[in-house]
């Protein structure tokens, strides 16, 4: 039986006749050049193609008859010619059945990708219809022995619910979800003894532990977390973390000892935010926050680190935030020393209040080699009209590390703030020719002793 029939593909029009093929394709000369690549090469095209137009080109000519079954990439997308989520289905489902790797018919794939993006605009319920066979269609894949498994549906307004089971795979190395719900069973990697990669856009978290032993490498992109507690995050072997602009309580992070790099970015979407309380650890004196017990308090009700413990092993870190979100701020109550740490980006929120928090870090970065600060203007930088409680101790002279060759100012213009930042790092140690600093007032710098930046 035709492969297209097998699959339900709808044939390419014109038709020819039934026992004539499609010419292969051809140079000026008439030579199937094309063919003539090795079997390698042509099974990487294939794995390129969406799947409906890589089953296609078994008309092109003998050789090609099961060159797809065989490509070690399925990317199941851009199928706009199936009118319901049965069809689309049953190609699916065909296609996972009758692929295989080699003529030994091992059916291990290297990548698979389930994208469904924008499919519901054409068809009035096609994606919610297709949702049920998706599930199907991951298990599948990990049976095939995926290594590198890719699902997103886009912006597609329902989130699609993974399975409620943990996933399952000795061969899974990579995991790549956009737009999807996750849940405490898919977070508990214990299942997937080899994944490295995990990467999540727009995914709703909704768990209470997102828990490896092996993974290596953590991206999150504009995810929701619980509004009312906080994620667990438990990954021993983690060596890179990205936590960019989340939504809800900001995470807990457990010990990671391999952990290397190292950046967050806070926005007004989390909801660990007081726009009365800045570099304060007190309370702000609103009844309405409680004394601030509720939003301070981890998820296991003890006044602990949140993230900077769990970041202290780290070489490089990028810790940004607006100065309304206090996490870095409580979190330096217990700021650990950072034996480690070589790079370090402090965003707005560490510059808001006061001198105190980069005082702090100075002190507990003694291999520091290049600092980079972002300064907020001198208008928003808060002062509190109350007693604010020292974070160090002022009759302790500070000494920046011996190491530091280059500290990077980013401010809009030179102010009062910009002042005394110079004036106390030169007291500490750094003279000015290490001090750069680049601004969007380029005026406001004329006749300062210290190197402009480009």
């Amino acid at each position: 039986m035709d492969a297209r029939a097998v699959l339900g593909v709808t044939p390419p029009s014109p038709k020819r006749p039934r026992n004539e093929e499609t010419p292969p394709p051809a140079d000026s000369n008439g030579a199937d050049r094309l063919s003539d690549l090795p079997e390698g090469v042509l099974h990487h095209l294939l794995s390129l193609l969406p799947a409906h137009e890589a089953v296609r080109t078994c008309v092109l000519a003998r050789r090609w008859r099961h060159l797809w079954m065989s490509a070690p990439g399925l990317v199941v997308t851009e199928i706009n010619g199936f009118r319901s989520a049965e069809k689309l289905d049953l190609f699916v489902t065909r296609l996972l059945l009758l692929h295989r790797s080699g003529d030994g018919g091992d059916a291990r794939l290297e990548s698979c990708q389930f994208s469904l993006c924008g499919f519901y605009f054409e068809f009035d319920g096609f994606l919610p219809a297709s949702a049920p066979h998706l599930t199907r269609w991951i298990l599948t894949a990990l049976q095939r022995q995926v290594k590198a498994l890719r699902v997103s549906l886009g912006d597609f307004e329902e989130d699609f619910q993974l399975p409620h089971q943990p996933l399952s795979s000795h061969n899974l190395t990579t995991l790549d979800l956009d737009n999807v719900d996750t849940n405490d069973s898919v977070l508990d990697f214990s299942g997937c003894p080899a994944l490295l990669n995990l990467k999540m856009s727009f995914a709703h978290v909704n768990a209470h532990r997102i828990a490896s032993q092996s993974l290596k490498h953590l991206i999150m992109k504009y995810c929701g977390f619980y509004a009312e507690e906080r994620t667990r995050i438990s990954l021993p072997s983690l060596v890179s973390l990205e936590l960019i602009d989340p939504m809800g309580r900001a995470p807990l992070l457990e010990s990671m000892p391999a952990l290397q790099t190292a950046t967050f970015l806070f926005n007004y979407d989390c909801t660990d935010i007081c726009s009365d309380r800045i570099g304060r650890f007190d309370a702000c004196g609103r009844s309405m926050c409680e004394g601030c017990y509720y939003n301070y308090e981890p998820v296991d009700d003890h006044n602990d680190s949140l993230l900077l413990k769990g970041l202290s092993e780290a070489t490089e870190l990028n810790l940004e935030a607006i100065p309304d979100v206090y996490v870095f701020m409580r979190d330096l109550k217990w700021c650990p020393t950072f034996t480690k740490l070589k790079t370090l980006v402090l965003g707005e929120w560490c510059l808001a209040a006061d001198l105190d928090a980069l005082i702090l870090f100075l002190r507990h970065s003694p291999i520091l080699e290049k600092l980079t600060l972002h300064v907020p203007p001198l208008e928003e930088v808060r002062k509190n009209s109350m007693e604010v409680e020292k974070i160090y101790n002022p009759l302790e002279q500070l000494v920046a590390s011996s190491l530091l060759q280059m500290v990077t100012i980013k401010c809009q213009e030179v102010d009062g703030m910009v002042l005394r930042l110079l004036k106390m790092l030169n007291a500490s140690g750094v003279p000015f020719d290490r001090i750069i600093i680049q601004c969007e007032n380029r005026r406001s710098c004329d006749g300062c002793k210290f190197t402009i930046g480009q």
